[in-house]
């Protein structure tokens, strides 16, 4: 049985596109198709949610305006790059753009990038010595650090658009 909150899909889902929204229901399908059943590697089940928030951010990047319409639509723009913590000083980090939004960009952007790195990274690169297979469970915990991330994030986007944090 799955683990995965239902309120917090129903929550993420709000702030979802269509296509996003697609990829979670893609999710609970499989989940749901896997009752009962081994898999020595569930980081599969993590693909959809992450290519989900992967499209998200990019999504909450332009309309908080760190990023621009060209970076949006380019097939050369990494996330992953800009949003990593140890590349905050470079000059197109987005980590360090929602630091300077306010006081609590930090900190979102820290969770962003968590939920980045355990959530994609860890999953989709191959470290040897380290296969980081994970448990079905494990990976209902990543789908759900992923969820949470959007949820936190359009939380701060509505706060951001009424003026509280600037």
């Amino acid at each position: 049985m799955s683990q995965l909150s239902p309120q917090l899909v129903s929550e993420a889902r709000k702030y979802l596109s269509p296509s996003q929204n697609s990829l979670i229901n893609d999710v609970q399908t499989v989940l749901k198709s896997l009752e009962g059943n081994h898999i020595g590697d569930y980081s599969f089940l993590v693909a959809p949610a992450s290519k989900a928030y992967e499209g998200y951010l990019k999504d909450f990047f332009l309309k908080t305006g760190i990023i621009d319409n060209y970076n949006y639509e380019s097939d050369r723009f990494r996330v992953g790059k800009t949003l990593n913590p140890s590349l905050r000083y470079k000059r197109y980090s987005i980590y360090q753009k929602l630091a300077a939004l306010n006081e609590e960009g930090e900190e979102l952007a820290e969770k962003l990038w968590n939920a980045w790195k355990f959530g994609r990274n860890e999953i989709f690169h191959y470290f040897p010595n380290n296969l980081k297979n994970l448990s079905r469970d494990e990976a209902e915990e990543r789908i759900t650090m992923l969820l949470n991330a959007i949820v936190t994030s359009g939380r701060f986007y509505n706060e951001y658009l009424k003026g509280n944090l600037l």
